[in-house]
């Protein structure tokens, strides 16, 4: 399987059980996240990721990540039977290479 990654900021994570209007309950996650440029500084959107995977579930905490993702296609949510990048793990980024990489050092951000 192919995978592609990207430099995220988690911001704050959304997991509670919620009800549809006719009254089915389903567990809902989110986790708020900043997508950043290849600098790890500029950002270029803001948005939700989101897995069923519980062992990703708890990865999920504020910091900032590379996020490692797949074309799949998923069986749950708005998505189900789309082909979609699908979250498929997240390596925490030291606070110390995010301060390299924001000094200006393009050896750094291009690692």
């Amino acid at each position: 399987m192919t995978t592609f990654s990207s430099t995220v900021r988690i911001l704050t994570v959304e997991s509670e059980e919620r009800t549809t209007a006719k009254g089915n309950k389903f567990p809902h996650f989110a986790a708020r996240s900043i997508l950043l440029g290849d600098d790890g500084e500029t950002v270029v959107t803001v948005g939700a990721l989101r897995t069923r995977d519980e062992a990703l579930q708890k990865k999920c905490v504020p910091g900032t990540f590379r996020a490692t993702f797949a074309l799949q296609v998923p069986d749950w949510g708005d998505n189900k039977g789309d082909i979609c990048a699908v979250l498929t793990d997240l390596t925490p980024i030291p606070a110390s290479q995010l301060r390299r990489n924001a000094g200006g050092s393009s050896a750094a951000a291009a690692t």
